[in-house]
This record gives structure tokens, C-alpha cells and sequence, in this order.
């Protein structure tokens, strides 16, 4: 399993953007700890699956592949059964959808009275959003579908596929990362 927490793992430019992120939330009296930053495609094909039906799983494994990522297909496919309740999503990446998997993404929430805040409507989110953007980060709370309020990337776009163009720049930038 890959050290998720460590800010040493991700792109040169985005943990400076994140460290000062966080200096700045501390600034503001917010204490924002990281608790995940890159992630393999195994990881992420476990998180993908744990809340889907084993016909969801085959029809994006057969997206994955038509879209010419049979190699992200078969790690979606490899990690076999995951328990989880069905519909409670934790991620809609399967492999290599995610900017985890590229070092390009971190999650991190506030840690308030000892312990992780997870309340979305709690206004310390608006702090770590506003630092974020401030930041020229792209923050998960913002986006219209599937907000995700832990989640800040360093790429404007939601799709590493358009960010990186091609089956085999994906597949380069996945190994140069040791995602895959």
C-alpha cells in the first residue's frame, strides 16, 4: 500500500501549493490535517467498488477499455470483491480517473477539538475551500455534482484522461508515479 498520508509522494509544485494551504488555514485558526495523498490504481479500484454492483463494475471495466485503458480495466477487474453498502459511494474514479493516482491530488479536512470535522455545513469547509481557490487549487466542494469537500488538485479539469490526452501518456504518468 502506498504512504497516503506523506506530502513527499506528490508532484513538487502541488506540496508547496498544499503546504502553504495548510500554513494559511492555520493562520486563520484552522488546523487542516492530510490524511491521503497518492493512491495505486489497486487502492483506487477498491475504493470504486465497494459501494457497486458487480454489473456496474464489468460495464465501466468494458468503458475502461473501449476508451482504449484495457491496463486500467484489468486493475479495476484484479481486485476482486469489495464490501461496502451498495449506492453509498465513496469515489466516482475508477482507476486512473482520479488525480490521486498522479500525485496531483490531496484530501484533508479540519481537525478541530482532537478529532476530524466531517460536517459539510460546518463553516471551517468555507476556510479550507477559500484557501484553496485562493491558492489556484481546485477544491472538490465546489464542484456541482459529487462535491467532495476534503478533496483539492492541483488540474482544473475533472478527467486526468483530458488532462493527459492519450492511453499511453495516462499509462507513463501512472508509472512515473508508481501508481501502477
Amino acid at each position: 500500500m502506498s504512504n497516503i498520508r506523506s506530502l513527499e509522494v506528490v508532484d513538487p509544485q502541488f506540496r508547496i501549493s498544499v503546504q502553504e494551504l495548510v500554513r494559511l488555514c492555520a493562520q486563520q485558526g484552522l488546523e487542516i490535517r492530510i490524511y491521503c495523498t497518492i493512491r495505486t490504481c489497486e487502492e483506487q479500484a477498491k475504493l470504486f467498488r465497494r459501494s457497486r454492483t458487480k454489473k456496474e463494475i464489468d460495464q465501466r471495466a468494458q468503458s475502461l477499455t473501449d476508451r482504449g485503458y484495457p491496463f486500467l480495466s484489468d486493475s479495476l477487474l484484479s481486485v476482486g470483491a469489495q464490501s461496502g453498502k451498495l449506492g453509498a459511494h465513496l469515489t466516482n474514479a475508477a482507476p486512473g480517473e482520479s488525480f490521486h493516482q498522479y500525485g496531483l491530488a490531496a484530501d484533508g479536512a479540519p481537525f478541530v477539538a482532537g478529532k476530524f470535522l466531517w460536517d459539510a455545513s460546518a463553516p471551517e469547509w468555507l476556510v479550507y475551500g477559500a484557501t484553496a481557490r485562493y491558492l489556484g487549487l481546485t477544491w472538490a466542494g465546489d464542484w456541482t455534482s459529487f462535491k467532495e469537500f476534503p478533496h483539492v488538485q492541483m488540474i482544473s479539469t475533472h478527467s486526468p484522461f483530458s488532462h493527459f490526452k492519450s492511453p499511453t501518456a495516462v499509462e507513463s504518468a501512472l508509472r512515473a508515479c508508481g501508481s501502477l
